[in-house]
């Protein structure tokens, strides 16, 4: 068919997909374990297995949904700007807390990956698991790791962080938005932001600069530790 090689269609797709396993999340009472993106993963992947269509082929559409991931970060602004005033009360905490958490997603992936798999290329492209895709790509390439991959490890990170994380604290006893939304935008980035965004604009805040000081830290620091 020669629909299927026409990018908007999939383009379309994929926003269509992500309308439908957003309706199927708000039907089912929002469960933790059945975010949007997970149902739209899922459904696009059937979509290409059963018409055999390669990821050059969608990506020829899919590149004008990536392109938009830049402007959409950039909006989490907002929220951060809105509680900008209390965090600066508490900036020390914020960015020891920020430092830790970004070296300790660094030197787990990197150690599990080197002693469990050996595979150097798996190992350089984990490094950049914990940020979002734009910047994992972009520093994925720069490493000479597999930015597809890459992009699949970013997701799948998001995914287990958002469906985690939030479960986890409350074990612990920890329920105060601004730390759920620092944890989230720390191990989650965007889609761990997306998850705190329905806890309410503090935990959103939170969630949005953490994932932005951590995609930047990770930006500088890595290419350093692995060059």
């Amino acid at each position: 068919m020669i629909l299927l090689h026409t990018p908007l269609f999939w383009a379309a797709l994929t926003i269509a997909s992500f309308i439908v396993g957003q309706q199927l999340y708000l039907r089912c009472g929002k469960p933790v374990f059945l975010p949007p993106i997970l149902t739209s993963i899922v459904l696009m992947a059937i979509c290409l297995e059963g018409t055999g269509t390669g990821y050059q082929t969608y990506m020829e559409g899919g590149r004008y949904l990536h392109d938009l991931l830049g402007p959409v970060i950039v909006m989490l602004a907002v929220p951060l700007y809105q509680q900008l005033h209390a965090m600066r009360a508490h900036w020390k905490r914020i960015a020891l807390a920020i430092s830790l958490g970004s070296g300790t997603t660094i030197l787990c992936a990197w150690a599990l990956s080197q002693w469990w798999l050996g595979d150097s290329l798996i190992s350089t492209t984990l490094l950049t698991k914990s940020i979002t895709t734009p910047v994992a790509v972009a520093v994925t390439s720069q490493l000479g790791g597999d930015p597809a991959l890459a992009s699949a490890f970013v997701i799948v990170t998001g995914i287990l962080g958002a469906v985690m994380i939030v479960p986890i604290l409350s074990l612990m006893g920890i329920n105060q938005p601004h730390t759920q939304g620092l944890t989230l935008g720390i191990c989650g980035h965007a889609i761990g932001t997306g998850r705190a965004l329905e806890l309410g604009p503090e935990a959103s805040a939170y969630a949005a600069m953490a994932m932005t000081l951590t995609a930047t830290l990770h930006a500088l620091v890595i290419p350093l530790i692995a060059g």
